[in-house]
């Protein structure tokens, strides 16, 4: 049997492609079994809160639960954390990463009236520069303690980098999702 030249140049061609695809894989892989929220409504408009307890994929330790989420986009994603569906002329608990442009997350508390008007008081600042991506879906982990601390880590990485406690030790019965300016696509219930 005789090959030819050419034959053993497109096998060569298609085993260092499947070589670089391994070495360099999918950014996108890490939302396999995730769901998606766009989020098509803003800051100041109503939210769709989602109840945490039909997530299929939270670990539940007693003390503490994780949620691993994603977030692709430019800046100022908020993640909102409310024990009520609805939850006006109440406290909710705001995570926001990537916010001033894409140089700073934080964890603090919103009061929000039943008249759309809103106070925000800080916990913790942090500088992440950089943190979100337009181009690649940045992971998540959420550590949400009973006790009220709440711990952000990249996915994979041992220690948070944003931790916080909340006072009010507010249940996470409910999570929603929305941005400042520019939409983004946020990726939640992801398995571990």
């Amino acid at each position: 049997m005789m090959i030819t030249s050419g034959f053993v140049v497109i096998l060569l061609a298609i085993g260092l492609r499947n070589i670089e695809a391994e070495e360099h894989g999918n950014d996108f892989d890490a939302i396999k079994g995730c769901k998606q929220y766009n989020t098509e409504m803003g800051y100041d408009e109503p939210l769709y809160y989602i109840p945490t307890n039909t997530l299929n994929n939270t670990v539940d330790h007693g003390e503490f639960k994780y949620y691993k989420i994603g977030v692709l986009g430019t800046n100022d994603g908020v993640i909102r954390l409310s024990n009520y569906m609805y939850p006006y002329d109440k406290n909710v608990t705001e995570i926001v990463v990537g916010s001033h442009w894409n140089t700073r997350s934080g964890g603090r508390t919103q009061y929000r009236t039943s008249s759309n008007e809103y106070k925000n008081t800080d916990m913790v600042r942090a500088l992440t520069p950089n943190m979100l991506n337009p181009f690649r879906p940045v992971m998540l982990k959420l550590k949400l303690w009973v006790d009220g601390k709440k711990e952000v880590f990249h996915d994979g990485h041992d220690y948070p980098f944003l931790g916080f406690m909340d006072t009010q030790k507010l249940p996470v019965n409910y999570m929603a999702f929305t941005r400042r300016n520019l939409t983004l696509v946020f990726f939640y219930d992801c398995p571990m």
